[in-house]
Parts: structure tokens; sequence; C-alpha cells
């Protein structure tokens, strides 16, 4: 039942309540028992019975089911829980929080409409964690701003005209106090007949995309996820220029199929070479998940058909579980052409495996199949795992030894050097025992069987028997002071293996050859508080008294540096018998000055011919600025290789990303250059120009 007028002013038409009184409690006799309750403070209150419409002046709140209403003047009709309010009108809930000049909504459907209004759509608590590159917890709010805005559901909105942004209104002016009178914020899309569902999908027509409002790109049709983790739609287009392919335009579309089911379509448009097709497809159930990715592309200057096919699929059985990876190119220059990544294009092999494996209490017992292509002559002569049966034991006590072993059957096939079966097993029996000396022996017995096709001058069958036996020595000295800790480990390993046959060279089981060989190597650490230091020598020397030739092997020197403000890490092997350094390989990176790192390495290999030398720098110059640049450089006649500078810009709602990369050429293709812009607007994801393959999209 209503509350009485108790003291109140008669009117004819009504009942005016004195400014004393500031609460009513609104109770509908015939609602259902369930309903929520009325309240209206406010300055001034006027009852009409006629009209049953309560008219309410002066610093207003009306509260319905949670939600709150404020305005200078509002009016509510009892029986519909219609309201008009008008003057610095602030609607909350659990969802949003909207300012307007004028409001006309229903307090029970939460429907209506909104004039001049500035709509806040509020991070849920419970939405996933989403995570910034600092690794801090994310927030992301959307703001729409528009004349004239429908509010057709709890949760969904449309405009004639609005625009959206994640950028707090006035936050880079400093004017938050009044969000409708705010400055422009640094960007906002804006559009027609825009239509906003929260926890889905925001839709426009005619939409640009304005930086200080001033328009920078214009779409015809706009989609974009809104506070949601996956949704079907079209995703910010890739685009960019190179000087070897041309302009570069992208788009993708994502279909969230169901939910753990998704696929996305690509396509890449290159002015100067053509046009590529590329689908994603994604899948995960409780046994078994896989990613697979098919692409084509007609290269009209190369007047090339390109295709990939690349996937993964693992799938368990109770305790049997099974895996395929498959990469697949027609073309060994695919990667030299497309793929952004160096060490995707500089790769040599490319393979494809699957594998069934049971485990049997403390073994193992499995299926292999392998393809390998050489991408450097066509892979023909590689030879392939079609299939391989294996059983292994993992070491398991047997009284004070140790014993394992792995056992195989593999066919291999190739189109024309020698192929074949192979049967191969190996026993291992280890012992270790001591403490302040500790002492590892282990012996291992090989049978090898072949059955070869064009076996040549192995002939049709062949087996090989030998073993190895191999002991290890280590002993520890340690000294604890103040500031540091002071350790050396010396050690003494010892392997023999005798003389065996020559056998067809399948893979590391074949390249086994008879050796005996002592091994000497010195460990010096030094632990201090925040840093530690690393240094290693290793000598072997080889025992052939059947030739005479005993002889010292290159000797092996290791050091590092960890921690403190910089890092070492070097390595390199000295042949003292010709007096010449086989190999020196080095790494070092030193922070000058807060949040700025410096990367130098040299690579120098005798035998190959190799000495490269490469350097790069991550900076944070500022909160809103850094740099991470690096070049790759070839002296041996190469010259300058990779390089990528990277500059970016952080604000408060996006970032921009300038960059440059080189990728160098051959004796059949210029080197390319490519500039690129990366604009990354928040909680939108990025709009990304960067001219790269789709074999670095799936990858980055």
């Amino acid at each position: 039942m209503r509350a009485p007028a108790a003291g109140g002013a008669r009117h004819r038409n009504g009942v005016l309540f004195p400014p004393a009184l500031f609460v009513l409690w609104l109770c509908c006799c015939l609602a259902p028992p369930s309903a929520f309750a009325v309240t209206i403070t406010a300055d001034t209150l006027q009852y009409s019975r006629e009209e049953d419409t309560y008219v309410a002046t002066g610093n207003v709140v009306i509260e319905k089911d949670g939600t709150l209403l404020h305005a200078d003047r509002a009016v509510l009709h009892q029986d519909t829980s219609d309201a008009e309010a008008e003057g610095n009108v602030r609607y909350e809930d659990m969802r949003t929080i909207i300012n307007a000049e004028r409001a006309s909504l229903n307090l029970d459907t939460k429907t209506g409409t909104l004039y001049n209004a500035l709509i806040h759509l509020k991070d849920q608590k419970g939405m996933k964690a989403r995570r910034d590159v600092t690794g801090r917890t994310e927030r992301i709010d959307y703001w729409i701003r528009g004349d004239e805005i429908r509010k057709l559901s709890e949760s969904h909105y449309y405009a004639k005209t609005a625009t959206f942004t994640t950028c707090t209104p006035g936050a880079a002016t400093g004017n938050t106090g009044d969000p409708l009178q705010a400055e422009s914020t640094p960007w906002c899309i804006k559009g027609n007949e825009v239509d906003v569902e929260i926890g889905e999908k925001m839709r426009a027509k005619d939409a640009t995309f304005r930086i200080k409002g001033l328009p920078v790109l214009y779409t015809p049709y706009l989609w974009a996820p809104i506070m949601t983790e996956r949704q079907t739609g079209f995703l910010y287009p890739l685009i960019g220029n190179s000087s070897t392919k041309g302009f570069r335009f992208s788009p993708s579309f994502y279909w969230a199929i169901d939910e753990n089911k998704d696929a996305t379509f690509t396509l890449d448009y290159y002015s100067k070479r053509g046009l590529g097709k590329g689908i994603e497809y994604r899948y995960l159930d409780f046994t078994g998940k896989g990613q697979w990715y098919a692409y084509h592309l007609h290269d009209r200057e190369l007047d090339s058909n390109f295709i990939e096919l690349r996937g993964s699929h693992e799938q368990q059985w109770g305790d049997i579980r099974g895996f395929a990876d498959v990469n697949y190119i027609n073309h060994r220059d695919f990667y030299k052409e497309y793929a952004y990544k160096r060490d995707v294009r500089t790769q040599r092999f490319l393979q494809s495996s699957a594998e069934l494996s049971a485990p049997v209490n403390n073994t193992r017992l499995y299926l292999l199949s392998q393809y390998w292509v050489d991408l450097l002559d066509g892979g023909e002569n590689v030879p392939q795992r079609l299939p391989e049966l294996g059983y292994v034991i993992n070491p398991s006590r047997v009284g004070p030894l140790l014993f394992s072993l792995s056992s195989s059957a593999v066919n291999f096939w190739r189109e024309e050097e020698v192929s074949g079966q192979r049967v191969d097993i190996n026993p291992v029996l280890s012992y270790s025992f001591g403490n302040a000396l500790q002492v590892y022996q282990s012996l291992s017995l090989r049978e090898t069987l072949y059955q070869l096709r064009n076996g040549g001058a192995f002939g049709s069958s062949l087996h090989r028997e030998t073993f190895e036996y191999k002991a290890h020595l280590l002993t520890r000295f340690r000294r604890v002071y103040s500031s540091a800790t002071h350790t050396i480990e010396p050690s003494l390993t010892y392997a023999y293996i005798p003389g065996t046959r020559d056998v067809p060279l399948f893979d590391s089981i074949d390249s086994i050859e008879g050796t005996s060989q002592a091994k000497l190597a010195l460990l010096n650490t030094v632990t201090l508080k925040n840093m530690v230091l690393a240094f290693r020598v290793t000598q072997p020397y080889t025992f052939d008294p059947r030739e005479n030739a005993d002889s010292l092997e290159p000797t092996l020197v290791e050091a590092g540096i960890y921690g403190g403000p910089f890092t070492l890490s070097m390595s390199m092997t000295h042949d003292f018998n010709e007096g010449r350094t086989e190999t020196f390989n080095t790494t070092f990176s030193v922070r000058m000055i807060p949040g700025a790192v410096i990367t130098l390495g040299e690579n120098y290999t005798r035998a190959s011919d190799i000495l490269q030398y490469n350097a790069g720098i991550i900076a944070l110059l500022s909160e809103k600025w850094s740099v991470d640049a690096s070049a790759w450089y070839d002296s041996k006649g190469q010259g300058l290789r990779d390089t990528t500078v990277r500059v970016r810009y952080t604000e408060q709602c996006w970032a921009t990303e300038l960059a440059f990369t080189r990728r160098p050429g051959d004796s059949t293709r210029p080197p390319e250059y490519s500039f690129a812009l990366f604009l990354e607007l928040r909680g939108l994801g990025g709009l990304k120009t960067y001219e790269y393959s789709s074999q670095s999209q799936q990858e980055s």
C-alpha cells in the first residue's frame, strides 16, 4: 500500500511534501511478492493521484533493483515504472554509468532513450583477466557518446550516430570532472547505425577512425567484439608495403564455431605478386586437440603456385597417446620469399612426424613415422623413417645396478641411394658409488642388423656388434665466505668403443665409430649475492695405440657471467697442435641505464668459413617511448643481413609502433625493404601494417 502524505500541504490534484521529508518508499499493493521497492530522494516531492505520478525536484535520486537514477528533476509514473529525468542525469547499475542531459527510461525493463549522453561500460570483475605488456592486470572500459541513444535492453544500445572509444574522456587533458564537456579523446570511432551489445559485439556503418577528432581511416562497415573473449567477425586487416612485393592488404575473418572450435580465414593481396588465401582451424575436446593451417598463393612474378600445409593433433586413449605433426610446402623457396622470421627463412629441414606410444609399467612401446624435406637440395636423398617400431625400458634397479634398454626396428626409404631395414638393440648396465669422490660407470652392448636395397659395396645384408664403456669421476671443493661461495669441480671422463665396421649412414646410430678418449675438465664457479661467475676448461685426449697416433684434441674453454648489470657467455675451441682457434662464439649484454639493454654477439667457425656479428638494443626511453633494434652482419662476403628497427609509443588507451625491416637477398633476388606501422587500440586489438608472410602471422 502507498505511504500516507503525513504533514503535507494539500493541493487540488495532488499532495506536496515539504523539503524535510526526503525519502518515500513505494510498494504497489498489486505487485507480486518478488517485486522490489522504489526509493525516491529529493528536495521536493509531489504526488498526483489522478495521474498516479510523482514529480521530484532538486537532488533527485531514484533507486530500484540496484539501479540509481540521479537528476535535477524527474517524473515517475508509478503504474508503468516509466521515468522522465532532466538536468545532470546520471544512471548507474552494475554494468554501466550513463551521463545525459535528458532521459526517458523504464525502471523495470531498463530500456528507454538517452539524449546528449555518454555511456560508460564498466569492465566486470568476473571477466577473464587481461594483462598488459608489463604483466599487470589491465582493466578495459568502453565509452559511447551520442545525441540520441536508445537503450534496447540492460546490455543493448543503438544510435543513429555515435562515437565509441576505450579512452577515458578528457584523460589526455586532465578534464575528467564533466565527461560531457571533456575535450576530444586521443582516438575514437564514429559511425552511423551504431549497435552495441555488451559481452557480444559492436557494429557500425560508414565508420571513421579519428585521432584527436581528425578522421584518418574510413570503412563502410565495422565489426568489433566488446567485452568478450571470442566472437565471430572481421579482424583488423594487415596493411603494408614492400620493395619486392608492393602494397599489401590482408583482411581476416574469425569464426567462433563453438566453445571448443574456431577458424580464421585470411586473404593476402600483394600488388606486385598476387593473392594468397589461408585458413586456420583449431579445436579442443576432452581427449584431443589440434590446429591446422592451409595456404595457397599464385605468384605472378615467379609464375609459381605456393602451397603450405601445417598442422598438429594430439589424442589420448586411456594410457595410449598419439600425435601427428605435419609440415609441407610444395616449393622449397616459399619461406625464402614469404617468411618474415629469420629462423624460419633459414631452416634447412622441414619435418613431419606421427607417433603412437603406450607406457607399460616402466617401459614404453611406440610406433613412429618421420618424413624430412631438405629445403636446400629438395630432399630426395634424405632417408625417411616409414615406419619405426620401438621398445624402451627405462632405468630399473637390478641389485646394485641400473638396467635400461632401447631397441628399434626401422624401415628407411628413399628414391635412389641405399635404403632398407635396420634392427638395433642396445642394453645398458650402469653403476655409481661414492660421495666425496663420485664414480659413475656404464657398459652398453649394441647389436645392429641391416637388410638393404641398393646396398652397393655393403651388400644386401650385414650386421655390426660393438660395445661402449664409460667412466666418469667427479669431486667438488667448496669454500663459503661472507659475501661469496667458491666451488671447484674437477672431473675425468673416459669412453671406449672398439673399432667398428663400415655401415650405411641413416642416423646417429650408424655414425658410431671406434674411440678411446679421455676428457679432463675443471669447473670454477664463484657465486656472489646477485652474480655468478663460471669458467670451465675441457681437454680431450685420444689414445690410438694401433696407429701410434695419440693426439691432443682441441681444447674447449667456456666462461660466463650471469646477473648484475651485464651478462657474458663465451665458448672457444683452440687447437694447440696447429696453433689456431677453431671456433669462437660469444654473447654479451649490458644494462647501460635502467630499462636499456645492449646485446653484442659473434659467431666464428673456421672449418665452415663463418664469421658473423650481431648487435641489438632494447630500451625503454620513458614511460611512453621504447625502441627495439637488431642487425646481423656477415663479414665473409655477404655483408649486412637481417636488420630491424622498431620504435613504439604508448598512451593511456592506444599505442603505435613504427618498424623498418631489411631482409637479405641472394643471387636470385635483391634485398627486401619494408616499412610498417602498428596501431594498437586498447580493447579492440591492433591495426597491423607489418609487411610479413602468412607463416609469420601464425608464429608472431
